[in-house]
Formats: C-alpha cells, sequence, structure tokens
C-alpha cells in the first residue's frame, strides 16, 4: 500500500527514507512499525531494482561455479561481520543486508536449475500463500507442542513449528482452491503494483536446467 499511495514520488527519495529508516534502528516496541521500518528498504529495492536482479540471477545460472564461489565468500565475510559484533550496528547492517539479499538471489537462481529443488519452487510461485496464512497452523502448532511437551529441544520445535506454518498453509490453499473461499488467497486489483518503471522483461524468467 505505501509503495502505490508513493508512486508519484520519485524512485531514488523512498529507497533513501526507506535506507535511513533501517539505519535508525527504530525500537517503538510496536511490531507493525517496527517491522516496517526494519523492512522495506528491501521490499521496496526489490520492487524498483526488479529487472536488474533479473540479470543478475540469469548471470548467476550462466556463470553457476563464479556464483557458488561468491556465495561461499559470502557465507565466510558475513560469519566473521556477525561474529566480530559488526553486523547489528547502522550502517553495516543495511550493507550487509543487501550483500546478503543478493547471495539469496544467486542460491535461489542456482537451486532454480535443478529439478530436485521443485518443491522449493512451487512454494516461491505460493509465497504470497505461505505468507498470508502461516500464522494459523504455526500457532496451533507451537500451542500443541507446549500443551503436550512431546518436544523439548527447542531446535527441533523451530523446525516442526516452521514446517506446519508452510505445509498448513499449502494445505489450506488447496482445500479451499475451486471454492467460494477461493478469493481469500487472491490479491484485489486495486493493490496490485502496475507499472513498474524497472518491471523485468516477462520473458526474461529462471529455468530449470533441462
Amino acid at each position: 500500500m505505501t509503495v502505490k499511495l508513493a508512486r508519484r514520488v520519485p524512485a531514488a527519495l523512498i529507497w533513501a527514507v526507506g535506507a535511513v529508516l533501517e539505519i535508525a534502528h527504530i525500537n517503538t516496541g510496536w511490531m507493525a512499525i517496527d517491522e516496517f521500518t526494519a523492512r522495506f528498504v528491501y521490499f521496496y529495492g526489490g520492487y524498483i531494482f526488479a529487472k536488474p536482479i533479473f540479470v543478475f540471477t540469469a548471470w548467476s545460472q550462466a556463470q553457476p561455479w563464479l556464483a557458488l564461489r561468491l556465495i561461499i565468500l559470502w557465507a565466510l565475510f558475513n560469519g566473521a561481520m556477525v561474529y566480530s559484533g559488526f553486523a547489528p550496528l547502522p550502517v553495516f547492517s543495511l550493507a550487509l543486508g543487501l550483500i546478503s539479499a543478493a547471495a539469496v538471489a544467486m542460491v535461489a537462481a542456482l537451486m532454480a536449475m535443478h529439478d530436485v529443488f521443485r518443491s522449493l519452487r512451487y512454494c516461491g510461485r505460493n509465497s504470497i500463500v505461505i505468507y498470508l496464512t502461516f500464522f494459523l497452523p504455526m500457532a496451533a502448532m507451537r500451542a500443541l507442542l507446549f500443551e503436550t511437551g512431546w518436544i523439548a529441544d527447542i531446535g527441533a520445535m523451530s523446525v516442526i513449528v516452521t514446517a506446519a506454518g508452510v505445509f498448513g498453509s499449502l494445505a489450506l490453499f488447496w482445500a479451499m482452491r475451486g471454492t467460494s473461499a477461493g478469493f481469500l488467497f487472491e490479491r484485489p486489483a486495486r493493490f496490485w503494483l502496475v507499472g513498474n518503471p524497472a518491471s523485468p522483461d516477462p520473458k526474461m524468467t529462471l529455468q530449470p536446467a533441462e
């Protein structure tokens, strides 16, 4: 909604404001406000830089071994920054966030080349479904685990709760598809972002290797 309302404002200005909000590390205690200020710059960056991102991921697929080396270098560098305590600092957090976003894009591009990750591609195509409803099955599973005490290890519990959020969301989607409740997983036309000045070529899509 914020992006749609600010369509007439120069993109560079909106991105700069988002960067300042992230650097400020705002902590009001209100999750919606705090998460918006911390994440908006990345969301908006993905919107305005969509075309370069698609070019970058296509290059990663064309140069998989070089991309893999860069991912390893990123992992080592990012780990060192986290271990040294620089990662959460203002400016450093934004820079590392942008670099990490590029690394994640490379990883996703390489994974998209192989059918072994077909299920993850499906989740990616339906990410809005998971995003909208993950909290329902996740909260139910978390309550169940706490009430029964079946799982004591916090790591195992986190994995189970996360899996429940993903698969539970998809199960709801499959159950409601083709029914009168299917509209719950369709974004109203007035909320679509159209006319993106940086929108990618429709032909520029990530394709799995034959």
